[in-house]
Order: structure tokens, then sequence, then C-alpha cells
């Protein structure tokens, strides 16, 4: 598999295009499950200009179930196999609980590691430090998927809960081995914190980006559904571009989100008035 890496040293905010490979995403329903479509899925979001492509394959959506390893696998597995078969020109990354599943996708040449539980303990990551140009997103998740919509953080709760979180993922990693340029800190919007903590951490999201790598992802979060009144994931992508184009104005370095191209685009606009 012929994947670029994407430049972490660049200051251009990296696009981070969402495949889910489960048969219960919130946002889409399991459309991408079958490794056909996953790959169709993906070929639109490089089209629409994602700068990396992130494949999840358990579901972390709140009261999910965990699913083992052997399972995880075997979602993961078909897709990577026919990506080996493609040339890319853009990064993939894993979203994942299990250092395990990263190494085995690591394999496939698989270079970021987006852990959504923010667990990954120093071994696993200077064993993943021996393939060539990984990258480690550590996102903040107060508790597992299953109970975490019943025990919400409120905002001074989650600000410090983030804060603490932060220090000690970049210490870890750094320990473990890895550059500052390839730790990127996550502060999980929608996962165990109350909307009002939430909209805390957005807003903090200056402050932390003057010392950090912030990566954010709110594309279709219930959040958006319930200030708005949507109802349907989908039908909240256009708030979702706003949302997540504030959050690059105050300095998100890269974005997670379900849809690319109108965030492209506004990228490409903010890059061509900074260079105007």
């Amino acid at each position: 598999m012929a994947a670029a890496a994407a430049g972490a040293a660049s200051r251009k905010p990296l696009l981070m295009g969402v495949v889910n490979i489960t048969p219960d995403s919130f946002s889409d329903g399991g459309r991408s499950f079958a490794p056909e479509k996953a790959m169709s899925h993906i070929e639109r979001l490089v089209k629409e200009g994602a700068d990396i492509v992130d494949l999840g394959a358990e579901s972390t959506r709140p009261g999910a179930t965990a699913i083992d390893k052997k399972e995880e696998w075997s979602r993961l597995e078909p897709v990577l196999n026919l990506l080996s078969r493609e040339s890319l020109p853009v990064a993939l990354s894993i979203d994942t609980r299990k250092p395990e599943i990263m190494m085995r996708a690591a394999d496939y040449g698989v270079t970021w590691f987006n852990d959504v539980a923010g667990l990954a303990d120093i071994n696993d990551l200077r064993k993943l430090l021996r393939y060539s140009g990984m990258q480690y997103i550590a996102m903040h998740m107060p508790m597992t998927p299953d109970i975490m919509h019943m025990h919400p953080l409120g905002p001074r709760a989650a600000l410090s809960a983030v804060d603490s979180f932060f220090a000690a993922r970049l210490s870890t990693a750094s320990d473990a081995g890895f550059d500052a340029d390839c730790v990127w800190l996550d502060p999980g919007i929608g996962f165990g914190k109350t909307d009002a903590a939430n909209a805390q951490l957005m807003q903090k999201v200056g402050d932390w980006s003057n010392t950090h790598q912030v990566a954010v992802g709110v594309s279709r979060k219930s959040l958006i559904g319930r200030t708005l009144d949507i109802t349907t994931p989908e039908d909240r992508d256009a708030p979702s571009k706003m949302l997540e184009f504030g959050l690059i104005m105050l300095g998100a370095r890269l974005v997670r989100t379900h849809q690319v191209a109108p965030l492209r685009h506004l990228v490409n606009l903010l890059t061509e008035a900074h260079h105007g």
C-alpha cells in the first residue's frame, strides 16, 4: 500500500475522513459495513480532499457494546486487504481502543493510531514506533461507551479531566519516544460530557492550540442535533461544517469529519486568504 504520510509539520489543518466499518454506526446506520461499500466510501473521501482516512470497526456511540479483538479484526482485515491493492495518495488511520489491532493494521501500512480510549501504555507505543512514520492521536473518553451517556462529566470536571489527560498522554508518548509533532490530543467532544461541558471544551481549543496539536471531532454529533432540533445525523452536516471551521479558526490542527468536500473548500479559502 502506498499511502503518503500526512505532514505533521505543515501548519495547514489536516482533514480526516471517517469510514465506519460497523453495522450500527450512529452516523450512517452501517452503510459502509461491507468491504466493497467501505472501499467506495474511502475513494469518495479521497476525491473530496481528505488528508487521512480513518477506519473504525468498533462502534463507540453512546450505549454501544464492546466487541472482542477477533470480531474487530474480522471487519477490518478485508478492507485492508482491498486497500493493499490500491495506491492511495492519503494516509490511513485506525480508530480503535485496542493497540493490538493497530499493530496488525500497521503491517498493512497504516500510520495513524487513533486511540479513542486514550489508554495505550508506554510499551504499546514503543512497539508502534518500530513502524516508520507513525502518528498517535490520544482522545479523552472518561468512561466506556456503554455507560458514558449515563454519567456525563459537567463543565468543571470535564475541563480538569481533559487537562490532566493531555499532560499524562504527552508525557507517556514522549517517554515512549514519540516526537512532539507526531502526537495529537483530542478532548473527546461528545464522549461522556454534558452539552455545557462540550461547549466549554470547544472554547478551550484556542488555548490548547498554543501548546498542543489539537484534534477534534464534532461531525454529526448529538449536541448539534439537540441544539438545532435535527434528529437525523446526516442532516447535521451543514452545521457541522460551520462548527468545524470555527474550531479550525481557533487553532485545531486536525478535524475528523464525515463529509470532507465542503470543509476542504473552506480550508482552501482560508489558505488563500493567508497567502493573498
